[in-house]
């Protein structure tokens, strides 16, 4: 996919309020931006999504032709301790931060079991979960991962009640002073559906996130540097889509938890 040069400025959505990375961006702008993904469109319909259990995941590779899959990683896998467990380090090495378009992060995926993550309330269940949108000025940020039929394996495994949909990513850059040039492809990610998979349905809004779960995933963002874990803050969302992670936070376990300065404009 050809590389794209204009000023990328990201939007997010905040508490129904519009925040933006460093200022704000004309309607012009923000024009390009949507009309420039929007062209990009076309090539990601031509990609497969896959129902958990997955099966058929190694037919990724066929449209790769380096026989890397790209993952985007939001959650868990934006922290390289954890990432490690599943893939190579090999895999490790490529990781690099991202945009995604089209897409909001929430906590609705109901963990069944997250002793590793050590679990304090029975009402700590929620771990991450991307919904695409149709929508794209909907975006998260997160990692890309290039693996190997071994390590998409791995993941598959690992990420139990996910899809495998295709999303755009671009990559991430922090410095707004100067036009950066937009890479934009295609990924991979992880995303459990509001509909039942093998009879069970992994997706709920009632709960809290699962407090060490949300350390790892912090953590990791801030080794990308302020801005990103900021912005992973401002577009990380409860499950009930509405209220952030960082105002849940604010109201309960901020002295454990919050590691950033809140996301402002």
């Amino acid at each position: 996919m050809k590389k794209m040069t204009f000023l990328f400025l990201v939007l997010c959505a905040l508490a129904g309020q519009t925040v933006v990375v460093e200022a704000a961006l004309s309607v012009e702008t923000r024009r390009a931006i949507l009309e420039q993904v929007g062209l990009a469109l076309p090539e990601l319909a031509s990609y497969p999504r896959m129902r958990y259990p997955n099966s058929k995941h190694a037919q990724l590779l066929e449209h790769f032709p380096d026989g890397k899959v790209p993952i985007f990683g939001y959650g868990s896998l934006i922290n390289k301790v954890s990432a490690g467990r599943s893939v190579k380090p090999e895999a490790l090495d490529t990781m690099r931060p991202v945009i995604a378009f089209g897409a909001k992060r929430l906590f609705g995926y109901n963990a069944r079991a997250s002793e590793r993550w050590g679990v304090l309330d029975p009402k700590e269940r929620a771990m991450l979960n991307i919904v695409p949108s149709w929508n794209l000025t909907d975006r998260v940020n997160g990692v890309v991962l290039e693996v190997d039929a071994e390590d998409l394996a791995s993941l598959v495994e690992r990420e139990v009640g996910y899809d495998l949909v295709p999303i755009l990513v671009a990559t991430w850059n922090d410095d707004h002073e100067a036009d950066p040039v937009l890479n934009l492809e295609v990924a991979y990610t992880f995303s459990a559906s509001s509909e039942l998979r093998d009879n069970v349905l992994y997706t709920a809004t009632q709960f809290y996130p699962v407090r060490g779960y949300l350390k790892a995933v912090r953590d990791g963002a801030a080794e990308f540097g302020e801005t990103f874990a900021r912005f992973w803050e401002a577009t990380t969302f409860l499950g009930n889509g509405t209220t952030s992670v960082d105002e849940w936070d604010e109201k309960t376990f901020r002295d454990i938890l919050c590691t950033h300065p809140p996301y402002k404009e």
